[in-house]
C-alpha cells in the first residue's frame, strides 16, 4: 500500500459503522478515565510520602492508564478522517499505547499477588524489603516495555479500503503474525489466571477473618475478575479467529467479522483504563485490612 495514494480528506467508507462505535467507545473512555485517573493521582500523591507498596502500584496503576488514554483524541480521529500525523508518530504513539496497557495488566496482577502475600504471608512479604518492592514496580515497567517493542517495528502508516491514511500493523509474513496474536493470547491467559487465582485465593483465606466482611469481600472480588475478563477477553477471540483464517485462507467469510471484532476488542481494552480508578482506588479505600497495618510495620523495620 502506498501512502501517495491516500487521501486526507474526510471520506466515507463501507465500514463506517464500525469506524464510528470504536470512535464512541474511545470517546467514552477519554471523557471519563482521564478526569477519573487525574483525581486518583492527586489523591495518591499526597499519600506517597506514607512509603505504601499499595499506594505506589496504584499510582503506577494511574499513570500506566492515564498514559494510554491520552492519546485517544489522536485514534478518533484516525479512525474518522484517516492518519495524518505522520510515520513517527504513527510507532511512537503505538508503542506508548501498548507499553501503557500491558503494564496496567501487569499492574493489576501483582496487586492480587500483593494482596494476597501481604494480608495471609506477611512474614514472607515483610522479607522482600523495600528495594524488592521497588525492583517489582520497575520489574512492571521494564517488562511491559519489552513486550510493547512489537508496536514500533510493525506499525506503519498505509492506506484503508476507502483511502484514507492509517496507522496500522504490517507484517512480512503470517507467521510474523501469528506469534504477534499469540502473544497477547499468552498475556491474557497469565494474567487472568493469575488474577482469579490469587484473588480466590485471599478471599478463602480472609473468609474467616474478623477484619475483614465476607461479603463486601466476595462482592470486590468478584467486580474485579468481571470487568477484567469482560473487557479483555474479545482480543483473544479476535485473535484466534484471525489465526485461524490465516492457517485456512479459504475461510474468507470469517475475514470482515472478525477485523471488526479486533477493532471492537481493541476499543473495549480501554475501559479497563477508564474503570481501574474506581474499581481498585476507591473500593480498596473502603476495605482497610490489615495490610495498612503489616505495611506500617513493614516501614518501621
Amino acid at each position: 500500500m502506498q501512502r501517495d495514494n491516500c487521501s486526507n480528506g474526510s471520506q466515507f467508507s463501507e465500514a463506517l459503522p464500525i469506524y464510528k462505535a470504536s470512535s464512541a467507545v474511545l470517546g467514552l473512555c477519554f471523557v471519563l478515565g482521564v478526569p477519573g485517573n487525574i483525581v486518583v493521582l492527586g489523591m495518591l500523591v499526597r499519600r506517597v510520602k506514607e512509603n505504601s507498596f499499595t499506594t505506589c502500584l496504584l499510582l503506577s496503576l494511574a499513570v500506566s492508564d492515564l498514559l494510554s488514554l491520552l492519546p485517544l483524541p489522536v485514534w478518533i480521529w484516525a479512525y474518522l478522517h484517516g492518519w495524518i500525523f505522520g510515520s513517527a508518530a504513527c510507532r511512537i504513539i503505538s508503542y506508548i499505547e501498548y507499553w501503557c496497557l500491558y503494564c496496567s495488566a501487569l499492574c493489576v496482577t501483582l496487586m492480587s499477588i500483593q494482596r494476597y502475600m501481604q494480608v495471609l504471608h506477611p512474614q514472607k512479604w515483610a522479607k522482600l524489603g523495600d528495594r524488592g518492592r521497588k525492583g517489582l514496580l520497575a520489574g512492571i515497567w521494564i517488562l511491559s516495555g519489552l513486550l510493547g517493542l512489537h508496536a514500533p517495528a510493525k506499525r506503519r502508516v498505509g492506506c484503508k479500503p476507502n483511502g484514507l491514511q492509517d496507522c496500522g500493523q504490517q507484517f512480512r509474513n503470517d507467521e510474523e503474525r501469528v506469534a504477534i496474536l499469540l502473544l497477547e493470547i499468552l498475556l491474557f491467559v497469565i494474567c487472568c489466571s493469575l488474577l482469579v487465582f490469587f484473588y480466590c485465593r485471599l478471599h478463602r483465606g480472609v473468609n474467616q477473618s474478623p477484619f475483614f466482611s465476607s461479603s463486601r469481600m466476595t462482592k470486590l472480588v468478584t467486580r474485579i475478575v468481571v470487568v477484567f475478563f469482560i473487557v479483555c477477553v474479545l482480543v483473544p477471540i479476535a485473535n484466534m479467529l484471525i489465526i485461524i483464517m490465516v492457517f485456512h485462507n479459504n475461510l474468507t467469510s470469517l475475514t470482515v467479522p472478525a477485523n471488526h471484532l479486533l477493532k471492537i476488542s481493541r476499543a473495549l481494552t480501554f475501559l479497563n483504563s477508564c474503570v481501574n480508578p474506581f474499581l481498585y482506588t476507591f473500593s480498596f479505600s473502603e476495605l482497610r485490612c490489615p495490610c495498612a497495618a503489616t505495611e506500617d510495620t513493614n516501614r518501621s523495620d
